[in-house]
C-alpha cells in the first residue's frame, strides 16, 4: 500500500457551538476522536491536524497528531472550503518535506463514530481502481431530500426545496424516489494526483462504501453531544 495521508481540520472560529472541536465529549476533546480514528488505521501512514490555533495544535499534538504548520488565516474564515486546507496540507509537505503521499484522506472531528475499519475500507477501494478518483463513506438517508422545503419568493408560502412547486410539499409518491445517502461530515479519500490535477477534492469518479447510520452521527448542537455521549457510555459497559 502507497503512503496515506490523513488530514483533520478544526479551526478555532465556529458559526455554531463556540469551541466546539475541543469541547469534552465523554471527556475528551472532539478534536481527538478522530485523531484515534486515522492512528488506528492499518493503511494510514501520516496523521496532520489542520488548525489556525496553537491551543488546538498542542492538543492535537497531545493526541498523536502532527502539527507541522498552523492554518494561513485565509483558510480558516467561515467561507473556507474543506478542499483548500486539505490540499494546502499535501502541498505543505511536499514543498517543505518532499513527502507524497499517493491518497489523502480527509477526517472531521464532528464525526466522532466513524469506524477505522471503514476508513481502512475506503483506501483500499481506492487502491484498487487506478480509474477512480476517490472514494466517499455514505450512509443512508434519515431524510429524503425530497421532503425539504423552501420559502417561496414572496416569504410567505412554502414550496418544494427540490422542484419549488407547493404540491410536491406533501409527496404522494414517495416509495417512488430514488434511494438517497447523507455523507455530510463522512471521510473523504482523494487521489492526490486526480486532486492536485482538477482542484476538486472527490474528481468525477467517485467510489463509495457504505456505513451503518450510528457510526454517522454528526456533532452539530448540545443535543448531538448529550446523545453522542450517551451512546458512547453504552458501548463501554
Amino acid at each position: 500500500m502507497s503512503e496515506v495521508l490523513a488530514v483533520i481540520g478544526a479551526r478555532s472560529g465556529s458559526r455554531g457551538l463556540p469551541g466546539k472541536n475541543v469541547r469534552l465529549l465523554a471527556g475528551r476533546p472532539l478534536l481527538s476522536y478522530p485523531i484515534e480514528i486515522a492512528t488506528r488505521c492499518r493503511h494510514v501512514t501520516r496523521v496532520i491536524l489542520s488548525t489556525d490555533s496553537p491551543e488546538y495544535a498542542a492538543i492535537g499534538r497531545e493526541y498523536g497528531a502532527e502539527t507541522p504548520f498552523l492554518r494561513p488565516a485565509e483558510l480558516a474564515a467561515d467561507t473556507s472550503l474543506v478542499s483548500e486546507y486539505v490540499r494546502h496540507a499535501v502541498r505543505w509537505v511536499r514543498e517543505v518535506e518532499g513527502y507524497r503521499p499517493a491518497q489523502v484522506v480527509c477526517l472531521m472531528p464532528t464525526t466522532p463514530l466513524v469506524r477505522s475499519a471503514d476508513v481502512d475500507r475506503c483506501i483500499e477501494l481506492l487502491a484498487a481502481d487506478d480509474t477512480a478518483d476517490s472514494v466517499i463513506a455514505m450512509t443512508p438517508a434519515k431524510e429524503h431530500p425530497r421532503k425539504a422545503v423552501k420559502l417561496a419568493p414572496d416569504g410567505l408560502h412554502v414550496v418544494s426545496y427540490v422542484t419549488e412547486r407547493g404540491p410536491d410539499v406533501a409527496p404522494s409518491n414517495r416509495q417512488g424516489y430514488a434511494e438517497a445517502f447523507n455523507r455530510q461530515g463522512l471521510p473523504v479519500v482523494s487521489r492526490v494526483s486526480s486532486f492536485e490535477l482538477t482542484g476538486s477534492q472527490t474528481g468525477e469518479k467517485i467510489l463509495f462504501h457504505l456505513i451503518p447510520q450510528e457510526t454517522a452521527l454528526d456533532v452539530d448542537g448540545d443535543w448531538d453531544f448529550r446523545l453522542i455521549e450517551l451512546l458512547l457510555q453504552h458501548s463501554a459497559l
